[in-house]
């Protein structure tokens, strides 16, 4: 498990660290030309991985060693997974030296990158907005991928060592297979029906008289009245034209007066109501010029870098070559999770 120092061990390190304008810089509120310095000669420019350091022994509080100088500075308590760790002795910490810096100008160009146990990264941006970059991280497999990327005005581009996949045709399993022989048979027969009988309704056309409605609503649960053919026609005829008009007219009006009825009144503001809304608004208006306004002046950048120590909890059986080397040099400003409440 990835453990980090504090913010505030950071801080120690950073303040008793000795002078380097590289490795350990704080700078804010730098004009352009002094943060472009930094920007051009960064700590690194290629990602690598933090290199390990020490190897320090897991130290329980109960245990006779703790808080003395074998365990280094401790309160013996470790986690991985999300459960305390019982065996300590089953288990190492091994001590990476990782770092980071961000840097920005304040006319659109900036750089930035980091170093961990298990991933790197570097990018930076010019003033034209073209971005260049690269990382490497350990995949699934403990291989190291390494990525190249940069975006200009033709677009994104990557040069990478991933593993290429191979693009082959979909496969067919057999339960896919069967069932689409299954589908082409059926649309078959379908098709073969309907090519011996394509109207099937074609024998009814010549009968005037068939109940061809009543059939309809019949198939759909609802009993419609059929209509016959020469009483259907003599009532057709025997409907004027006028007083389908009269109707229609009639139809409108009746709708007009139920829409004039159905429209919902506007609300009817009474002056109390309009003089809050006007002082709210008042308010509302002071308030925003109260307001401090955006700062504005020359554009200032910053500038930042700094090491600080990181941790890894893994089983001896998983340690890497040499890590239980008694000889192995042991780096004991590294301080666990819990180093704030010491």
């Amino acid at each position: 498990m990835l453990r980090f120092a504090t913010i505030y061990a950071v801080a120690v390190a950073l303040s008793s660290a000795a002078p380097n304008p590289i490795s350990n810089v704080f700078e804010i509120d730098i004009s352009p030309e002094e943060a472009q310095k930094y920007l051009n000669s960064p700590p690194f420019t290629e990602p690598q991985l933090s290199g390990r350091t020490g190897v320090l022994p897991l130290v329980r509080w109960n245990d006779p060693r703790f808080r003395t100088a074998e365990a280094g500075p401790t309160l013996g308590h470790y986690w991985k997974n999300g459960h305390e760790i019982e065996n300590t002795d089953d288990y190492v910490e091994e001590v990476y030296d990782a770092s980071q810096f961000h840097g920005q100008d304040g006319l659109g160009a900036y750089a930035y990158g980091y170093q961990a146990p298990e991933s790197s990264k570097v990018e930076n941006r010019a003033r034209s907005g073209d971005v260049t970059g690269s990382y490497t991280y350990k995949d699934g497999n403990n291989e190291l991928i390494k990525v190249r990327y940069w975006a200009d005005s033709e677009g994104f581009h990557q040069e990478d060592n991933l593993p290429k996949v191979q693009l082959q045709p979909a496969q067919e399993t057999e339960e896919v297979r069967q069932a689409r022989l299954a589908h082409e048979k059926a649309w078959n027969e379908a098709a073969a029906a309907a090519a011996q009988r394509p109207d099937p309704q074609g024998e009814y056309s010549s009968n005037s008289n068939y109940d061809y409605y009543g059939a309809a609503s019949e198939s759909q649960g609802v009993v419609a009245p059929a209509r016959e053919g020469k009483a259907y026609s003599q009532a057709q005829s025997s409907f004027q034209p006028g007083q389908q008009n009269q109707q229609q007219q009639y139809q409108q009006q009746q709708y007009g007066q139920q829409q004039q009825q159905q429209q919902p009144q506007q609300p009817q503001y009474s002056q109390q109501q309009q003089y809050g809304q006007q002082q709210q608004y008042g308010q509302q208006q002071q308030l925003g010029q109260q307001q401090e306004p955006e700062p504005t002046g020359p554009p200032r950048g910053f500038f930042y870098s700094y090491n600080y120590p990181v941790s890894i909890i893994l089983a001896k059986s998983d340690a890497q070559p040499g890590a239980l080397n008694p000889g192995h040099p042991v780096d004991h400003d590294t301080v666990s999770v819990n180093a704030q409440h010491g």
